[in-house]
Parts: structure tokens; C-alpha cells; sequence
């Protein structure tokens, strides 16, 4: 999307009205299809195959994920985009617990673990809760009484920059260092320049500007890092970053800004490296492209890239290791790219044959994949948000406001979560890792703080050494 820090977002809901009960001027271009029907209507490439493992009334509006040691399934709800619950800033975001007690690959228990959030776009689990972005803040969130529900909540940084809900800070992903790693968002300028990010715990305040940054949660340091990316700052296994923006689905930060800023006198160029290349490369949909109401020349390109992903096992693609998937949820597709090694940087090709549509292509016009992860079974994990609207209504002339202004909130109470995996490899069990931890916990590790888990890498098989890592 423009996506949550994209140029587009998405929204999908009843077609009979809105959650408020008013009932649109004229009914959408195509009404929403139930999970099973919208699954049929999704392509895959040979040999790989979806199955759904949450959908409404379980997940609702899903723009982010992450597991905890227990296997189980943290969702961010972003059930107040694009303008609030009521068009004037309602907050209405909420996270979720996800629970698959049968075993049988399908989460169908749902626990309702905070609500109320103010526009809510990223979350990692940490220590015995969970860490959201909700701008201005970075809150830790904590079920004391073991109900389910969180009942303690910390203000861990304040200061970022709100405006356009699609802007704001996100993210949240463990680096090999064990900082997290926060991407700013999409707010440049005037508008960003001047973000400073204050920690509660140590009361020191940061001016990280438009620029990615890292943070300790425990310690409450805060540092700045290249950027700015817009939606889902994300590593491979050797610890080289990659961003995305709207326009350009994914590019490799080469030059990290930890290395730059030793030389404040020396000026450089871009320090990054755009993959594949240019601005608004071409996307492959598997329908007919809905109406723009702007960019018109920009008609099956890239427009809404978002939460640009390596993928880091081997089960999808045993001879392709280092494969990147980047969300183009206007065009209703998740597109596939093979990274070889160039230098100190990266080659992209797109995975797939000419003409054939992207690796993950859904002919519904309400499927918005907006976040893709690897999962800790091996599988390829993708959020859709499921809205009729993604578009923000900033970005829309007056006339395109006036044509979809029913249509705002359509796909609310709606969402669904799927799990892509190969048809000839048997599913893996999700992994559960909190007697693990127990076990080590006493533990402590010089230069990690106690009890940090950096679980990603528990999960990870043998990867492809780099030939030259920058």
C-alpha cells in the first residue's frame, strides 16, 4: 500500500453499509467474497499452494504479525484506517492472539489482547508481551493477570511524527545486533526533519529526523540508522538491510548510516542500491486494473510497494536462496524477486515468466496483501488486510473523494491471513520454544542484555554465504 507508510492502503467491509449503519450512495464496483471463494480466485505459481489460516471474524483489518515462544500468532489491527472509526480520528486499532490448539495448521482461537489504538502499524513480541508502534508512541503492552487482555501498558519512546496515517514510524524487526530496528515511515521534509524520539526510561531525547532508527527497550538507547523506509524495514540473515517505498519496492542499504555519519564532513551520494531498478517498475496482476483517479501513466506499476521481505529458508526454493517478496496491494499481488550477488550489493530479476502474473496474483478485486513474513515453519505467511479502498483520501482529488467517499471503511470487519507453502513438501509444526528459553534463560550472554531472544534465528536452516558481505 501506499500501504500503511504507502501511497495506497486498503479497506474492505459489508457491501449492505458501513459499521456505523449508514448505507452507501451506490454500491462498489464488486462485493467482498468469502475467504473460500476469494482463495480460488488467488494464483500461484506450479507446485505451490495457499491455505487460509485466519480470516473474520478470528483477524479483522491484519497489517502486521509476529509469534511468540509459544508458537502463538500476534496481529495489528488497523481497523481505524484510513480516518478513524468515525472519519474524524476515532482511534479503533487493536492487536491480537492467535491460537492454533488442534494443531492442525489453522488458528481457531482469537483473543482480543488491546483495542483502542491509535492507528497501530507494526509489533514485535518481547519478553512476556508484546512492543507496538502507534504513533507518536512505541508502547509495551502486558497481560499481568494471565486473562489474555493487556492491563499494563508503557510508553517506551515518544516524539514520532503522526500526519497521514500511512506514514508513520512501523516495522519493528530484530537486527543481529539485538537493537530493534524501527523504519520512519514515509514523512520527508518539514514534516519529518525534525522528529526527535524521547525515551521514558532514561529521559534522553534523540533528533532522528526522517531516518530509520534502532532501539533498546530495556536500556531505552535510541539511534538513528539509514532511511527513511515507508513500510517494513527488513534483513537477510547476514545482516544487510533493505527498504521499500512506494514507487521503488525494494532497495539494499550498501552503505549503512552508522558508517556515514563518521565523517560529517564528507559528502556522499545514495547510498543505497534500488532493485530492480528505477522508479515504478512494471507488476504482472491477474485481472484488469481497477480505476486511478491520479498517475494514470503508472497503470500496472508499482504504486503501493510495501513490507519489501527477504525470505530466509529454504522450503519454497531450495535452488534460489535468496529470493525478496514486496507487496503491491493496489494491484492486488505479492511479486517475487531473485537477488544475485554484485559486488558488495545485489542483481534483481522478477521471479516468473514474461507475461505471467506475480507470484502471489488475486483476481478479487478486495485482496490488499499488504505485510509478507517467513514463518517459523518454513512457509511464505502473507496479511490481507481485505478492503475495497486502499487509497488514502489525501491523495485523491476532489472528485475521486466525492465518488468513494461511501466507500471509506467498506472491508473493516473483514481480513485474512494465509500461509503459502510447496505441494510436495509435507507442513512443518510450528515450533515451540518457550522451554527453551526457560531452560537458558539464567544465561547471560556478554553484550546481551539477560533474557534477550533473538527467536529468528532458531528457526532459520543453513543459508548461502555472500561472497563479498559490505
Amino acid at each position: 500500500m501506499r500501504c500503511l507508510c504507502l501511497r495506497l492502503l486498503i479497506v474492505a467491509g459489508p457491501i449492505a453499509g458501513h459499521a456505523d449503519g449508514t448505507t452507501p450512495a451506490r454500491p462498489p464496483e464488486s462485493p467482498p467474497l468469502s475467504p473460500e471463494d476469494s482463495l480460488s480466485r488467488l494464483r500461484l505459481p506450479a507446485g505451490y499452494e495457499a491455505r487460509l489460516v485466519a480470516a473474520e471474524p478470528r483477524v479483522l483489518d491484519p497489517v502486521a504479525f509476529d509469534w511468540d515462544a509459544n508458537g502463538r500468532l500476534w496481529v495489528v489491527e488497523m481497523a481505524d484506517y484510513p480516518l478513524g472509526l468515525d472519519n474524524e480520528g476515532a482511534c479503533g486499532g487493536r492487536v491480537r492472539v492467535l491460537e492454533d490448539r488442534d494443531g492442525d495448521g489453522a488458528y481457531e482461537h482469537s483473543t482480543l489482547f488491546a483495542e483502542g489504538l491509535n492507528f497501530p502499524n507494526g509489533l514485535i513480541t518481547w519478553r512476556d508481551g508484546v512492543i507496538v508502534t502507534a504513533a507518536p508512541d512505541i508502547l509495551f503492552l502486558k497481560d499481568s493477570t494471565g486473562d489474555g487482555k493487556a492491563d499494563k501498558k508503557e510508553v517506551l519512546y515518544t516524539g514520532l511524527t503522526e500526519g497521514n496515517q500511512q506514514l508513520r514510524a512501523n516495522g519493528l524487526r530484530w537486527g543481529l545486533d539485538n537493537w530493534i530496528y524501527v523504519a520512519a515511515g514515509g514523512h520527508h521534509g518539514r514534516h519529518g526533519a525534525d522528529t526527535k524520539l524521547r525515551s521514558t526510561r532514561t529521559g534522553n531525547e534523540v533528533l532522528v529526523g526522517s531516518r530509520d532508527f534502532r532501539i533498546r527497550p530495556d536500556t531505552g538507547e535510541v539511534e538513528p540508522q539509514s532511511g527513511p523506509t515507508q513500510f517494513g524495514r527488513e534483513r537477510d540473515d547476514w545482516g544487510r538491510w533493505f527498504g521499500t517505498q512506494n514507487s521503488h519496492p525494494l532497495w539494499h542499504y550498501v552503505l549503512p548510516d552508522h558508517y556515514l555519519r563518521r565523517n560529517p564532513h564528507l559528502a556522499t551520494g545514495d547510498a543505497r542500491v534500488q532493485l530492480p531498478g528505477g522508479s515504478n517498475p512494471p507488476v504482472y496482476p491477474a485481472k484488469a486494473p481497477e480505476k486511478r483517479y491520479h498517475s494514470f501513466q503508472q497503470s500496472g506499476r508499482y504504486t503501493s510497494a510495501c513490507a519489501g521481505m527477504i525470505y530466509r529458508d529454504r522450503m519454497l526454493f531450495p535452488y534460489d536462496p535468496t529470493i525478496a517478496f514486496i507487496c503491491e496491494p493496489f494491484h492486488n499481488l505479492v511479486q517475487a524477486l531473485r537477488l544475485e550477488d554484485n559486488g558488495v550489493s545485489f542483481q534483481a530479476t522478477r521471479l516468473g515468466s514474461e507475461g505471467e502474473p506475480d507470484f502471489f496474483a488475486s483476481s478479487d478485486r478486495w485482496c490488499r496483501p499488504v505485510m509478507t513474513r517467513t514463518g517459523p515453519d518454513g512457509a511464505l505467511w502473507v496479511a490481507d488486510m481485505y478492503r475495497y479502498m486502499i487509497e488514502h483520501p489525501q491523495f485523491l482529488p476532489p472528485e475521486g473523494k466525492a465518488e468513494l467517499l461511501p466507500h471509506y471503511r467498506l472491508g473493516d470487519d473483514l481480513g485474512r491471513i494465509y500461509r503459502i507453502i510447496k505441494k510436495d513438501k509435507p507442513r512443518r509444526p510450528m515450533p515451540v520454544l518457550a522451554p527453551v528459553i526457560m531452560a537458558t534463560r539464567p544465561k547471560v550472554v556478554p553484550g546481551v542484555a539477560e533474557g534477550t531472544l533473538n527467536m529468528p534465528h532458531l528457526f532459520r536452516g543453513p543459508a548461502k554465504e555472500p561472497n563479498a558481505p559490505p
